[in-house]
């Protein structure tokens, strides 16, 4: 047990500080992302990210001293996953990667990161570099609020072969429900074109005794995800409808695949995620394990679609 209710309250900041690391670090994406949300669950859990994966947040236990009062907070990490999920794509074409990222935090409120990524077997060795900045404000024990913007820089030779280089927009409501924790996300991508995205994710963590002298303890953030987005529908000539994923910044086949198919896009339902992240955490240092699978509910084979499970891996200090 804690000595007494400002250490529980410094413990709770600290754990608060490593969701939002986290956060930027893998909705990157991770990690996530970005994207929008959920409207089923009942377990437990917390995690966030499409994108990240890039895009959830999770709530997970993290570095035990932080005082409330500090004011200027510095956190490096480093990250490997099977593969880079980004509203509801794969920016990693479906390779594992790995980062390294540094975050500097100001009131455990406004936290500014960088971070670059290497691709699997792929040259230039730094893919692409990512740029984030997350505010988050709590207004009771219910409700509170975030605001993410985001920039990512793909190296000149992969322009046309990873992704083109974007810019990201977020906020996020989040309403603590005792039982579970939702929050609903409006996301918008500024690329060679735009697109809109909602997210709505619920959640639910929970976190084991504390043990080794009270320094270390392990959180569980079970999370289900669902994403919104535009869709690319494709009518062929017999009248038949198929629905596929284009993101703005991607290179995904947006033409017909037939001459007589004609292309329109129409906003819905893009995909389910279903995310446990797993933390540990001991003093300045946590690392935590996530475990997700995808489920798109498109299915047009003319154009890419990434599904199934991933796994990511991300090892975070805090220096002061």
């Amino acid at each position: 047990m804690l000595a007494d209710p400002q250490e529980q309250a410094d413990v709770a900041a600290d754990r608060t500080v490593t969701a939002e690391i986290n956060l930027m670090n893998k909705c990157r994406i991770p990690d996530q992302i970005v994207i929008f949300f959920v409207m089923i669950l009942a377990v437990p859990s917390s995690a966030f990210c499409q994108a990240d994966t890039l895009s959830k947040p999770v709530r997970e236990a993290s570095v035990k001293k932080k005082s409330t009062g500090d004011i200027h907070s510095l956190y490096t990490g480093i990250g490997a996953g099977s593969n880079m999920i980004y509203l509801g794509t794969s920016i990693s074409n479906n390779k594992p990667f790995y980062s390294a990222s540094v975050t500097y935090g100001f009131r455990n409120s406004l936290f500014v990161s960088a971070s670059t990524s290497h691709l699997s077997e792929t040259l230039p060795y730094l893919a692409f570099y990512n740029l984030a900045m997350n505010y988050s404000h709590t207004f009771n024990s219910w409700f509170d609020i975030s605001a993410d913007f985001a920039g990512y820089k793909t190296a000149e030779s992969l322009q046309d072969t990873l992704f083109s280089d974007f810019a990201y927009v977020n906020l996020t409501t989040g309403f603590d429900w005792k039982l579970l924790y939702t929050r609903i996300s409006f996301s918008g991508v500024i690329s060679e074109e735009n697109g809109f995205f909602m997210q709505i994710s619920n959640s639910r963590y929970f976190e084991t005794a504390e043990f080794l002298k009270g320094k270390a303890l392990v959180s569980f953030n079970p999370d289900i995800d669902i994403l919104f987005g535009n869709l690319i529908s494709v009518e062929t000539a017999s009248g038949s409808k198929k629905y596929g994923n284009a993101p703005p910044f991607s290179h995904a086949r947006k033409k017909p695949a037939y001459p007589t198919d004609s292309l329109s896009e129409k906003f819905g339902l893009m995909d389910f995620q279903f995310s446990l992240p797993v933390t540990f955490s001991y003093g300045r240092f946590s690392l935590e394990a996530e475990g997700s699978y995808l489920l798109p509910v498109y299915s047009d084979p003319y154009y890419p679609v990434s599904k199934g499970f991933t796994f990511y891996l991300n090892a975070l200090f805090k220096i002061f």
